[in-house]
């Protein structure tokens, strides 16, 4: 047998493994997982994005407390002064009704943020809870996909090996140099070696001289494609 025809049957075995591994990517139980697997990285990132928007929302919350107690205190202090007569003219007296009117605008505008603040607050708790629920169940739905999937990858794996172990046994029969030949455009393009047929390039399809077709048949010489440089090959 011509090294030409064992590298052929070497790439029949490349392909295999080649195929195999593509069939493992494209496998309907592993795209399935890789989208639930996004889906709750998705839901994580954020959960973590409103719960730093709860974060700041409390902060914001306890800020506005503050102010409406702060106001409503002042505005209580000026109140009494006003009863218990402390003022000694009229000029003190029109000021504190003044600073009296000013804390109530205060308190009432720091009431009103507060309250819009407490409707924020109920609605992100609300999306927060249903966000969490959603990740949750996402989760739980990966973790069993992937307890099947894992089961179902070991055997694939064992099966890849056997086709890797296969092309290694093929590879075995090949002279070096042709390997290595191989091995270089391997590097670059795959499908290695391709038929001639009819005087054209089955990789690139494009036309050769019908010398080519001449010099390879029998031949166990290296030709390559003139266009793509792939080996060129016919059965013996």
């Amino acid at each position: 047998m011509r090294q030409l025809d064992k590298l052929w049957q070497y790439q029949q075995a490349d392909k295999a493994v080649v195929d195999y591994e593509t069939e493992i990517r494209q496998y309907p139980l592993r795209q399935q997982l890789l989208k639930l697997r996004n889906i709750v990285a998705d839901q994580q990132t954020v959960v973590k994005g409103m719960e730093n928007d709860a974060g700041k929302a409390l902060e914001r919350l306890e800020e506005l407390k503050a102010q409406r107690d702060r106001f409503a205190q002042l505005f209580e202090d000026i109140r009494k002064k006003l009863e218990d007569n402390v003022f000694e003219t009229a000029s003190q007296v029109h000021k504190a009704i003044q600073q009296m009117t000013d804390a109530e605008n205060k308190l009432r505008s720091a009431e009103k943020e507060l309250a819009k603040m407490n409707s924020h607050s109920q609605m992100i708790e609300n999306r927060y809870k249903e966000v969490r629920l959603k990740a949750t169940r996402a989760r739980d739905e990966y973790n069993k996909l992937k307890a099947t999937y894992d089961k179902e990858y070991e055997q694939q794996l064992a099966h890849l090996e056997e086709l890797k172990n296969a092309r290694t046994e093929a590879g075995k029969n090949v002279d070096e140099a042709y390997m290595e030949k191989y091995k270089t455009i391997r590097g670059q393009k795959f499908p290695v070696m391709v038929l001639l047929s009819q005087d054209r390039c089955s990789g690139c399809n494009m036309s050769l001289p019908s010398a080519v077709a001449k010099q390879i048949q029998g031949s166990d010489e290296i030709v390559t494609c003139e266009n793509c440089d792939r080996i060129l090959y016919m059965a013996e």
